[in-house]
C-alpha cells in the first residue's frame, strides 16, 4: 500500500475512541426501544381505544410515561450528535493524513444518504439515515464556522428548531391538512390492517403513504432537518474541544456533571409531563408550545448525563465491564440500525413469521421484546467482532467510500 492510499484508507481499530463506541451502542438501545413503541402505539398503528382495551392498559400508561421520562428524543438527541462527532473526527483525520478529504467526505456520506433513502421507502419508515446522510452535507460545507457560532446556532435549534417550525406550520395552516390525513382514524386504521393482513408490501405501501402525509406535506422533514442540525453542529463543537477524545483526564468533573445534569434533565422533564397531565392542558389537541420546549431543553441535559455517567462508569473499576459490554454494539452501529428494522416488523405486522402485535399488545410488551432482542444483539456482535475488523454494513460502507476491499476477517 503506497503512503497515499494508506493515508486515504479506513479507519484502524488502533484509532478508534472506545468511547464513541460505548455511546453508539447505548444510544441504539434507546432508538430501539423508542422506535418499537412508537410505531406500534398511539396514532400508528394502534387506535386509543385500542390500546385502552389492553388488559396490560393500566402498567403500559407507566411504562410509557418512564420511556417519555428517560429515552424518548433522548436516544436519537445522543445518537444525532454522535454522528456530527463522528463526521467531524474523520474530517480532522482525513486533513492530518494529508489527503484531499472533500471527495472522500462526500462519497462516504452520499452512499449514507442511499442506504438511508433504501431503507426509508424499502421498508422502514422511521429511518434516520437519509436525514443524518443529508445534514452531514451542511455540516461539510460550514465547517470553517467559527466555535461559537457552532455553539449557540447548534444551541438554538437543538432547543427550538422543531417546535417552532411545527408551531408555525400549523399556525400558517401550511401543514395542518398532511397531519389531519396522516393521523385521521382511517389512516390508522388502515396502517393497522395493513400489518395484520400479513401483506408486507400493502403495509409498506400504507407507511409510505405515511411518509408522504406528515414527512413531506406535513413539514415533519423540515422540523426534524432543524432538530438535527442543531445536534451536529453541537457534536461537532464537542469534537472540536475534544472533549469525549479526552474525556479520561477530566473524570472529577465528569463525575459532578453526571449528577447535576441529570437531576437537573430529569427534574425538568417529569415537571412538563406532570403539567401536561394536567386536565386543562390533556383537554387541548396539543402540549402547548411552552411545554413542548421544556421538554427539548430538558432533552438535552438527560442526554449529557448519560454520556458522563457512562464515562464515568468505562473509569469504574467496578462497572467497567457492563459499559463495555456497549461498545462493540456501537462499533457495528450501522449494521445494528439496520437489524432492528425488520426484527420491529416482525414484531408488529403479520408478515412472514410476524407477530402481528400492532393494537394488541402496549408499551410494556414492547420494551421488554426491545431489551430481548437488543441483548441478542450485544451477544452476536461481541461474537462477530471476535473473528471479523467490522460489522456487514460497514465493510459495505467503507469499501464503497474508500473504492477499495478492506480486509473483513480479524488480524491475530
Amino acid at each position: 500500500m503506497t503512503d497515499a492510499s494508506r493515508a486515504a484508507a479506513p479507519t484502524s481499530s488502533p484509532e478508534r475512541y472506545l468511547i464513541l463506541d460505548i455511546l453508539r451502542g447505548f444510544a441504539l438501545l434507546g432508538v430501539l426501544i423508542a422506535n418499537l413503541d412508537e410505531l406500534g402505539g398511539e396514532g400508528m398503528t394502534a387506535t386509543t381505544e385500542q390500546l385502552a382495551a389492553l388488559s396490560s392498559a393500566g402498567i403500559d400508561e407507566s411504562v410509557k410515561w418512564a420511556l417519555e421520562l428517560f429515552v424518548y428524543d433522548k436516544a436519537n438527541t445522543l445518537f444525532a450528535v454522535l454522528f456530527g462527532i463522528g463526521f467531524w473526527i474523520q474530517m480532522d483525520r482525513l486533513t492530518a493524513r494529508g489527503v484531499a478529504f472533500g471527495s472522500i467526505y462526500l462519497r462516504r456520506i452520499t452512499i449514507l444518504t442511499t442506504f438511508g433513502l433504501i431503507h426509508l421507502l424499502g421498508w422502514f419508515s422511521w429511518d434516520i439515515l437519509h436525514l443524518y446522510g443529508l445534514l452531514a452535507f451542511v455540516l461539510y460545507v460550514s465547517r470553517d464556522l467559527p466555535d461559537r457560532i457552532l455553539f449557540w446556532l447548534g444551541g438554538a435549534l437543538l432547543i427550538f428548531g422543531k417546535r417552532v417550525l411545527i408551531w408555525a406550520g400549523a399556525e400558517l395552516g401550511w401543514t395542518q391538512v398532511g397531519l389531519d390525513i396522516a393521523y385521521s382514524e382511517a389512516a390508522i386504521l388502515a396502517r393497522h390492517d395493513a400489518a395484520l393482513s400479513g401483506d408486507f408490501f400493502a403495509f409498506v405501501g400504507q407507511m409510505n403513504l405515511h411518509i408522504w402525509f406528515d414527512w413531506i406535506l406535513g413539514g415533519t422533514f423540515v422540523a426534524w432537518f432543524a432538530y438535527g442540525l442543531g445536534r451536529f453542529y453541537i457534536g461537532a463543537w464537542i469534537a472540536r474541544k475534544g472533549w469525549l477524545q479526552n474525556a479520561g483526564a477530566h473524570l472529577a468533573q465528569v463525575k459532578s456533571l453526571t449528577i447535576l445534569l441529570l437531576l437537573n434533565g430529569l427534574c425538568l422533564q417529569a415537571v412538563a409531563q406532570l403539567l401536561a397531565s394536567k386536565p386543562t392542558i390533556a383537554a387541548l389537541e396539543a402540549p402547548p408550545l411552552w411545554l413542548e420546549i421544556m421538554h427539548d431543553a430538558a432533552t438535552p441535559l438527560i442526554a449529557a448525563g448519560y454520556v458522563c455517567a457512562l464515562i464515568w462508569m468505562l473509569h469504574s473499576a467496578l462497572l467497567s465491564w457492563l459499559a463495555r459490554l456497549f461498545a462493540p454494539v456501537g462499533q457495528m452501529a450501522l449494521t445494528n440500525y439496520l437489524i432492528q428494522s425488520p426484527f420491529i416488523l416482525l414484531v408488529l405486522t403479520k408478515a412472514g413469521p410476524g407477530l402481528g402485535l400492532a393494537g394488541q399488545a402496549g408499551s410494556t410488551a414492547y420494551l421488554l421484546l426491545s431489551l430481548g432482542f437488543f441483548a441478542l444483539q450485544v451477544v452476536v456482535s461481541h461474537v462477530w467482532l471476535r473473528a471479523f475488523a467490522y460489522g456487514p454494513a460497514e465493510w459495505l460502507w467503507r469499501a464503497l467510500t474508500y473504492q477499495t476491499f478492506p480486509k473483513l476477517r480479524r488480524e491475530r
